[in-house]
C-alpha cells in the first residue's frame, strides 16, 4: 500500500507546478459564444461529435451571460447550502481516476473542508492519494440535485435543446473543489464544462494519445511528477495554437460545404470520416504523449467543449471553485 507524504513540511516545500500561477498555458481554441452561433447557429452552437476541444467564452454585451447572473449568486459559497434543506448530505467520490471512493457527509460540511484544507489554505496537494481527497463531483442526480440544476442554462450545442433535456439525454453534475483538487486522467462520451465560481484548468489528449499516470494519485500528482518532464509544443511540428486554429477553421468551411446551401444535414452523417479522414481537419497525430497536452485555464463564465472519449484530467485553481459539467448524447446523424 502507498502511503503519502504529508509529514514532510509542506508550507515550506516549493511545488514545480504552481496552481496559483495566473499564467498557465492555453493551446486549445478559444472562441466566443457570438461567433460560435455565427458559425453553427443553425444547429444551436456546437455541431454533434465536434472532433476538438474548444473554450467557449462570452462578450461583455452577449445575453449568454446575463442569463448565469442568477445561477452565479445562487452558488456563491454563502448562498449554495439555502438551495437545499437543512442537514443536506452530499456523496463525495475520491479523486483517484477511477473515483473508486464514497464518503456521505452535510453540503456544509464539505464546504467547510474544502474552505480549511490543509492548515486553512484550502489546497490539495500533490502527494495526497486519491482515496485521500475527497471530492463533490459526479454524485449530483438526487430530486434535489435535479431541481437545483433547472436553474443551469445548459451550453449552445446541437445535442443540448429544451427537448433533449425533457428526455434526459443531457446529464448534469455539479462540482466544488479547492485548490489542487480534481480527477486524475480519465475518459467519457464528449460533453462541456463550465467554470461558475473561481479557474480550473484542463488537460487533454486525443483517444489515441493515452498519457502515463498513476491511478491512484489525483490530478496534481501528474501535474507535479509528468508535466514538468514533457516537451513543449513548436510550431515544426504544426501543434502551435495558430495551427489549432487552422484547423477549426477549415472545419467550418468543411460544415458549411458539406451542408450545402439548402441546409442538407448529410454533414452530421459524415462527421466522424471528416474528423477521421480529411487531411485537412483531422487531430494531429502526436506520438505516445511525450508532448504536453492540450491545456487551457478555465475562467469564471468560460466553459470548455471536450471531445468523445478525449483523455483528460482537471485541477482548480482556487479555494472555491465551483463548475457544472453537461454530458450529452451525441450521435453521428
Amino acid at each position: 500500500l502507498k502511503n503519502s507524504d504529508n509529514k514532510r513540511n509542506n508550507k515550506e516545500q516549493k511545488w514545480k507546478w504552481d496552481p496559483n500561477s495566473k499564467s498557465h498555458p492555453c493551446n486549445i481554441h478559444r472562441i466566443s459564444h457570438s461567433e460560435l452561433l455565427r458559425l453553427y447557429g443553425d444547429v444551436g452552437g456546437v455541431p454533434n461529435l465536434y472532433p476538438y476541444p474548444l473554450v467557449i467564452y462570452n462578450e461583455s454585451n452577449d445575453n449568454n451571460k446575463e442569463k448565469s447572473a442568477e445561477f452565479i449568486n445562487r452558488t456563491t459559497l454563502e448562498n449554495l447550502p439555502s438551495n437545499f434543506p437543512p442537514n443536506f448530505h452530499v456523496t463525495l467520490t475520491g479523486s483517484d481516476s477511477l473515483s473508486s471512493h464514497r464518503r456521505t457527509i452535510p453540503l456544509t460540511q464539505y464546504l467547510h473542508e474544502v474552505i480549511s484544507a490543509n492548515n486553512n489554505t484550502g489546497q490539495t496537494l500533490p502527494n495526497q492519494l486519491g482515496n485521500e481527497t475527497w471530492y463533490l463531483f459526479g454524485e449530483t442526480f438526487s430530486n434535489e440535485w435535479d431541481v437545483f440544476l433547472h436553474h443551469y442554462t445548459l451550453p449552445s450545442c446541437q445535442s443540448c435543446t429544451p427537448v433533449h433535456r425533457l428526455e434526459n439525454k443531457v446529464a448534469l453534475s455539479f462540482g466544488v473543489g479547492n485548490v489542487g483538487s480534481g480527477v486524475q486522467w480519465h475518459l467519457h462520451g464528449p460533453g462541456f464544462s463550465e467554470t461558475i465560481h473561481g479557474r480550473k484548468h484542463w488537460v487533454l489528449y486525443p483517444p489515441d494519445e493515452r498519457p502515463e499516470y498513476d491511478l491512484d494519485y489525483a490530478s496534481r500528482h501528474w501535474m507535479e511528477n509528468a508535466y514538468p518532464t514533457l516537451e513543449d509544443w513548436n510550431k515544426d511540428e504544426g501543434v502551435d495554437s495558430d495551427m489549432e486554429k487552422k484547423k477549426h477553421d477549415e472545419f467550418a468551411r468543411g460544415w458549411k460545404k458539406k451542408r450545402g446551401n439548402n441546409g442538407s444535414m448529410q454533414r452530421e452523417k459524415r462527421m466522424r470520416k471528416l474528423s477521421n479522414d480529411d487531411d485537412d481537419v483531422r487531430v494531429t497525430e502526436r506520438g505516445s504523449s511525450g508532448k504536453k497536452p492540450w491545456e487551457c485555464t478555465i475562467h469564471r463564465g468560460e466553459m470548455i467543449y471536450f471531445p468523445d472519449q478525449w483523455h483528460h484530467a482537471t485541477i482548480n485553481l482556487e479555494k472555491y471553485t465551483v463548475f457544472v459539467s453537461s454530458f450529452t448524447t451525441e450521435h453521428e446523424g
